[in-house]
Formats: structure tokens, C-alpha cells, sequence
């Protein structure tokens, strides 16, 4: 994972440094809509190459963008879903998790419908208490793994069987 974001990193912003200091782009970048950045960022950084090489870099790009966001909100509907069903993944659970995807999309869609990219940047920026929470649940979590652990070393079981008279592995 690092050696990639290196690598891009030294690429996507050595590029956009050199731009800047030759002053190459002219301002096209700044001037260019939102969604054609991609497609006039890669042909700066591809002139040399090919236009073509360089809108298949763009293509590719969105995709992989693309595929990373399906993959994450995938991921967020199967965590409410578990959630909501108390970790319960049978095939019964398949309309509630139609049911998170839905409103998932419903909600991201009204909001770029309504106010654009800035309504979800103002969600994301309200959201920040709930991300003081998550750090604090993080904490939490790694303060009870270290006392698990704790008790483990003197011999005291950390999980409850059912049945009893028998100890956990």
C-alpha cells in the first residue's frame, strides 16, 4: 500500500510542482470543470506519450476510483446490516441489506442532487463529532484487548461459555 501511494504521490504531485513552476498549464487545470481535471491532468502529465495513452490513463483512473467506492459503500452496507441483525449473515438478511443499500444511495444522491459536491462536504464536515467518537470507541477497544490480554496472562478466561463447567480454548 505504500510503495503505490509513494510512487503516485512522487508522480501526480512532481508533475503538478513542475506545472506550477514552469507555469506549463497556463491555468487549464484551475479553469477545467470538476469532472474533466482527471481527463486534463493526465494529458499534462502524458504529452509527451500520446493524447490516446493519456485518456486510457484517465479511463482508468475513474474506474479504479470507481470500483473503490462501490467496494467501500458495499463494505458500510454489510457493517449496518450485521449490525442491525445482531451479526446475523443468512441469506434472510439480503433484503435488509438491499434495504441499507438503498437508503445509502438515496441519501448521497439527494445530497448531490440538491446542493452538489459542497452539501456532501458539509455532511462530511458535521460528521466530525461523530469521527471523536469513533476515536474514542477505537481507544476503548484497545484498552480492553490490553486488559484481555492481562488477564489471560495470570489465567482468568476473558469469554463466557454456555455450557457449563467447561472453559474456553
Amino acid at each position: 500500500m505504500i510503495v503505490p501511494s509513494l510512487m503516485c504521490f512522487a508522480w501526480a504531485g512532481g508533475t503538478a510542482v513542475n506545472l506550477k513552476l514552469n507555469d506549463d498549464a497556463n491555468g487549464v487545470i484551475l479553469d477545467a470543470a470538476n469532472g474533466d481535471k482527471i481527463f486534463v491532468i493526465t494529458t499534462f502529465m502524458l504529452v509527451p506519450i500520446s493524447q490516446l495513452l493519456s485518456w486510457g490513463m484517465a479511463v482508468m483512473i475513474l474506474v479504479l476510483l470507481m470500483t473503490f467506492l462501490v467496494t467501500s459503500a458495499d463494505s458500510r452496507v454489510l457493517i449496518l446490516n450485521t449490525i442491525n441483525a445482531a451479526g446475523d449473515e443468512c441469506p434472510k438478511a439480503r433484503p435488509h441489506i438491499l434495504f441499507w443499500g438503498g437508503a445509502l444511495a438515496l441519501v448521497v444522491g439527494g445530497l448531490l442532487i440538491l446542493g452538489g459536491t459542497s452539501a456532501i462536504q458539509t455532511a462530511i464536515n458535521r460528521c466530525l463529532a461523530v469521527l471523536f467518537g469513533m476515536v474514542l470507541m477505537c481507544t476503548s477497544l484497545i484498552k480492553a484487548i490490553v486488559n484481555d490480554g492481562r488477564l489471560e496472562a495470570v489465567g482468568v478466561p476473558t469469554t463466557h461459555s454456555e455450557i457449563t463447567g467447561v472453559t474456553p480454548a
